[in-house]
């Protein structure tokens, strides 16, 4: 909430209030349009803290200088190129909790998509989805230590059945 504020704020400074809209999650390239536009705000915002994730990054970062911790900011958030992210429609058909805090919740999953082919994905959201429920999915492959590969999520948006039909 923070950030999108913050988003909405650096905004109407920089474009003004006549410039402001909204991406539909509707639209298809709505993945693209929102993370240009994140990636952006990014960059552009690196002198204004705090972020929601602040706290922890500058723990982990402490023995940097302010200028390092600028440019370190940026490349930790900054959203995949859009090459390297996967778009999966699928369906979930598992969930393991990894963590419960704070309001979010980190979890394995797989889904099957519609080829019957099986993705594994890690994932932190508000709330765990739900099992049987198609989504689409956008991510990046991941290789996993003990996991193997998997795809680390980005954005999970839940299909209704007239937008898998739309989507055919």
């Amino acid at each position: 909430m923070i950030e999108s504020f913050k988003f909405l704020a650096h905004h109407i400074r920089t474009c003004g209030e006549e410039h402001i809209r909204v991406i539909s999650e509707e639209v298809d390239e709505y993945i693209d349009q929102l993370h240009g536009e994140y990636n952006t705000f990014l960059e552009q915002t690196k002198h204004i803290f705090p972020h929601s994730k602040d706290w922890e990054f500058l723990d982990r970062w402490k023995s940097l200088k302010v200028e390092e911790l600028k440019e370190k900011w940026v490349e930790e958030n900054r959203i995949a190129h859009p090459d390297d992210r996967l778009k999966i429609y699928g369906t979930l058909v598992e969930v393991e909790v990894l963590q419960r805090r704070a309001g979010r919740v980190s979890f394995l999953a797989t889904v099957t998509d519609l080829e019957k082919t099986a993705w594994r994905l890690s994932a932190t959201m508000p709330e765990l989805p739900a099992l049987a429920q198609s989504y689409i999915i956008i991510g990046v492959r991941q290789d996993h230590p003990e996991l193997g590969e998997i795809v680390e999520v980005f954005k999970m948006i839940p299909q209704s059945a007239d937008t898998k039909e739309r989507d055919r």
